[in-house]
């Protein structure tokens, strides 16, 4: 893949990057329901379309966009980018790089998000656990919805620009 290629891939992958962004937080965000947690998906997406290097990269993105609105700081960009990296590994080796791939990895990352949100704030004793799970079974559920189409808008990238990493 010449470099050409590569600065055609990430370009269309970061216009997918804004899109979901703005998608999540300025379309979905008013809206009188749980705020979905779109950016995650995405880099589980980059991850399983992919591949591990790739998809640690844009979860990476993913992570400091998602900082950058307000969430966990650094640890967000960290955390997104393990996300796209196991999923990059799952789906070499254990699962199918298809929407199926995509939706395993997508809830274990959003059970391991949601599972790490609530016991933080537990520990810091900032609510008691029924007010925590009202708020992040709704989130888990509108997310896990979301999932496909945010598989769609990153394989939409994948298939019209190429692959980065080969099988």
């Amino acid at each position: 893949m010449t470099r050409h290629d590569k600065i055609l891939k990430w370009t269309a992958y970061l216009t997918a990057l804004l899109a979901v962004t703005v998608v999540n937080y300025y379309v979905l965000g008013p809206l009188p329901i749980s705020l979905p947690l779109l950016l995650p998906v995405l880099a589980v997406a980059g991850g399983t379309l992919e591949g591990a290097p790739f998809g640690a990269a844009y979860g990476a993105a993913c992570g400091a966009v998602m900082s950058a609105l307000g969430y966990l700081g650094p640890g967000c960009i960290f955390s997104l980018a393990v996300f796209g990296w196991a999923s990059g590994l799952t789906t070499q080796y254990l699962l199918r790089r298809d929407a199926w791939g995509h939706m395993i990895c997508s809830v274990a990352a959003t059970l391991l998000w949601e599972g790490w949100t609530v016991g933080t704030c537990l520990l810091a004793r900032t609510a008691p656990l029924e007010v925590l799970l009202e708020v992040a079974a709704p989130e888990l559920l509108w997310t896990l919805a979301l999932a496909l189409p945010v598989y769609w808008a990153g394989r939409f990238c994948c298939v019209n620009y190429g692959r980065i990493y080969h099988e």
